[in-house]
């Protein structure tokens, strides 16, 4: 599968209706969206940023938790290395194309929050309850 094919306006409608839920406090709305991302997220390939066949891990917070980029298109992973770039984080890194479970020991990390889809724009954290 190359770079190009992998594209999800479907994920990123959904991201954009969580933020929308959010401003108008609709919980129930949010809970259903997630719900929508669940499913969505358990069949389809997702551009996954790694270094030394690892994945890149963003420090959150300041006690050893952190998140995982993943990128929904070609745009988007592009954007997200100019953001790594930025904070002097873009050498060695490359990418996978792969199902967010295929790194299945992150599950396990009580460190890992979940992934940051396209962390340079709007982004959204798909925490460990919806993989």
């Amino acid at each position: 599968m190359k770079i190009e094919e992998i594209k999800h306006p479907e994920l990123k409608d959904h991201i954009n209706m969580i933020y929308m839920h959010g401003e108008n406090q609709n919980q129930e709305a949010i809970e259903r969206t997630e719900s929508e991302i669940k499913e969505y997220i358990k069949d389809n390939y997702f551009i996954i940023s790694i270094e030394d066949n690892e994945p890149v891990k963003i420090p959150y917070a300041n006690d050893g938790e952190y998140i995982v980029p993943i990128f929904t298109d070609a745009l988007e992973y592009k954007n997200g290395m100019q953001y790594f770039s930025l904070n002097v984080m873009d050498e060695n890194k490359e990418y996978i194309i792969e199902k967010l479970d295929y790194f299945k020991n992150l599950k396990d990390d009580p460190n890992f929050l979940g992934y940051i889809a396209n962390i340079a724009r709007i982004s959204y954290i798909i925490n460990i309850n919806l993989l």
